[in-house]
């Protein structure tokens, strides 16, 4: 009767340490490592106009790498708007350039204008320099006394005209000037309107190739919404994507909370059974005191209570979704 006692008190014995072990083993690290699960967070891939479904590559269950072409759309609207601003920045480069001849047009004309005025001008001033230097001969020749100074009739007249000469070219440079100005505001003015089109049309043409949905990482198509010929509306779910890998872990804190989880602390993520796939993530946040996952309870009949912390981990990791992992 003693030898079934001592057995008994062996055995009752032996399942508290195996209790220790697995409560050790399984909910480790209240304060300096917990336990969680990988999760993955489908997203939907949507449209920001409305289009016409123009091809869709993709169907469900298919797998898909980044930057894969999922579906091709097109915009009637898109391309009536694009089509018409090209036009009108067709017009006013047009309008640019004529004016810009118009321009050169007109000075040329009051250059030749004010050109034919200050010739004749020249010729006056030859004809009587010319006159002068004549009488100057004649008056040397037969020793006459001459007034050749500066107060001299003819002197006086010619230096008038060349000053009528000088006062013709201000009035010309005034006139190319006033022109100038003037077609520089009105040219200033088309620029600026070209320009505004041309960035509205860069923005318009940008709108067009992201009709077009890429995947923005690997995955595999949950669902697929529409079909090549239908037209969608904006904001409309296209598609549903699942990440091949979880891109995010919720961990439980059983037990007191650890300063080691603050929001922002950068933290190792490992599976649970293989410990050399590991990588790091980042705390981003905290949720609600709950009830461990049926994964995490398997080992115990307790029911365990933890509080949620949420780990945002790249999405380059060896994880299964639902896998259980440790962070430490």
């Amino acid at each position: 009767m003693v030898k079934n006692t001592n057995w008994f008190y062996v055995l009752i014995a032996s399942m508290l340490i195996a209790m220790l072990f697995i409560s050790g083993r399984y909910f480790k690290g209240s304060g300096e490592s917990s336990v969680g699960i990988a999760q993955t967070s489908e997203y939907k891939v949507k449209i920001e106009k409305a289009a016409l479904v123009k091809a869709v590559h993709i169907v469900p269950g298919m797998e898909v790498k980044e930057g894969e072409l999922l579906v091709e759309l097109t915009s009637d609207e898109l391309e009536i708007d694009i089509t018409k601003l090209r036009n009108q920045i067709t017009i006013r480069k047009s309008e640019r350039a004529e004016k810009a001849k118009l321009v050169n047009a007109e000075i040329s004309y009051i250059q030749a204008q004010k050109g034919i005025e200050i010739e004749e001008l020249d010729a006056k001033i030859l004809e009587m320099e010319s006159e002068m230097k004549m009488n100057e001969g004649i008056t040397k020749e037969f020793s006459i006394e001459a007034s050749a100074d500066a107060n001299s009739p003819m002197a006086v007249r010619i230096n008038s005209l060349k000053q009528q000469k000088q006062k013709h070219k201000e009035a010309l440079n005034i006139k190319i000037e006033d022109v100038n100005q003037e077609s520089t505001t009105e040219l200033q003015l088309l620029e600026n309107q070209i320009n505004l089109w041309e960035s509205e049309l860069k923005l318009l043409e940008t709108q067009k190739s992201n009709l077009n949905k890429y995947a923005t990482a690997s995955g595999v198509v949950k669902n697929v919404y529409v079909k090549a010929g239908e037209q969608v509306e904006s904001f409309s779910s296209l598609l549903e994507i699942n990440p091949l890998h979880p891109t995010t872990v919720v961990a439980y804190l059983i037990g007191k909370k650890s300063t080691q989880f603050n929001i922002g602390k950068i933290v190792g993520v490992s599976s649970y059974d293989q410990l050399r796939n590991s990588v790091q993530g980042e705390i981003i946040g905290y949720g609600s005191v709950s009830k461990l996952p049926e994964i995490l309870q398997k080992s115990t009949a307790n029911q365990a209570f933890g509080q949620q912390v949420f780990i945002e981990i790249p999405a380059e990791n060896t994880f299964s979704n639902g896998e259980k992992v440790l962070i430490r």
